[in-house]
């Protein structure tokens, strides 16, 4: 008995062993199908949906494409409509074509005789055009010499302009400078009445030369050298100037002082001052100095 126990057991163990590798396989087998059943049952499913959306579709395309058939039927009908009055007005063109023809071919003598008439009107034409240019030639000279004549013309009156107002600031000149002389004059005449003759002064005006014109000029420096005093004037030999000149300086009238020449430049000039009084005033820079003609 206790042998047949342990054969028994051993049968058992066995058994045990072989069969459960089987369940095992058995059971994952279960589990794969059940997986691919209900994967196929999935693409069952969207098998019969593409095959619902492909039947939508293939209705819609049918639609379409009956929509499509009736709009080419219409277009047809349209064109056939259209080629039925396009061959009526190629047969209303063929016959003004004809008409056309009839009437080039009357015009085509008419055209030759005016071809004549052409040639001659032509020939005409360049006869005038060569006449024409040589005119115009002359005119284009005649209108520069208009222009070179006119702006002659505005440079004199421009020139013209310019002396008259030159003269008329000389005139101003002239007159300031006779109010000046006169207001001088006084002003000599009251210092004579005071001081005495100016002969009697300490430089004699015989000495100096009386100016051959009248010039009026500006004190540009005045030198201070002990009991001399030297003034610089902006007039010089272009001016007229000469050395020996005697020149009345002044300021606003009123008499300063004697300026004897001793020194002339080109465009300057140097004296002596002579007769100057601190109770008028003594010269200074941007006083006007006189010389009238035949006066010393």
């Amino acid at each position: 008995m206790h042998i047949l126990t342990k054969i028994f057991i051993v049968l058992i163990t066995l058994l045990a062993v072989f069969l459960v590798p089987l369940v095992v396989v058995s059971a994952k087998n279960q589990v794969a199908w059940k997986t691919k059943a209900m994967q196929a049952e999935a693409d069952r499913e969207a098998a019969r949906q593409q095959l619902t959306q492909a039947r939508s579709n293939h209705q819609a395309e049918v639609a379409r494409l009956s929509a499509e058939a009736s709009d080419f039927s219409q277009r047809l009908a349209s064109l056939d409509a259209q080629l039925t009055g396009s061959e009526d007005a190629r047969r209303s063109m063929e016959s003004d074509l004809f008409s056309s023809r009839t009437l080039a071919s009357n015009q085509a003598a008419v055209t030759r005789s005016l071809t004549k008439s052409l040639q001659a009107s032509t020939d005409l034409t360049q006869g005038l055009v060569s006449r024409v240019g040589e005119l115009r030639t002359r005119a284009l000279t005649a209108e520069e010499r208009r222009v070179e004549l006119d702006e002659a013309l505005r440079d004199l009156n421009s020139r013209l302009e310019t002396a008259i107002a030159a003269h008329r600031a000389l005139e101003e000149e002239i007159n300031l400078l006779k109010d000046e002389k006169e207001n001088a004059k006084s002003r000599i005449a009251a210092y004579v009445a005071r001081f005495g003759a100016l002969e009697d002064q300490e430089m004699d005006s015989g000495d100096g030369l009386a100016p051959d014109r009248t010039l009026d000029a500006t004190v540009l420096d005045v030198r201070r050298l002990g009991d001399r005093t030297l003034a610089e004037i902006d007039a010089g030999s272009r001016d007229g100037v000469k050395p020996g000149w005697v020149m009345t300086v002044g300021d606003n009238g009123i008499f300063i002082g004697r300026l004897r020449i001793t020194h002339v430049d080109i465009n300057r000039s140097t004296g002596v001052v002579t007769l100057e009084d601190p109770d008028r005033g003594m010269v200074e820079t941007g006083q006007r100095a006189y010389a009238l003609i035949g006066q010393n």
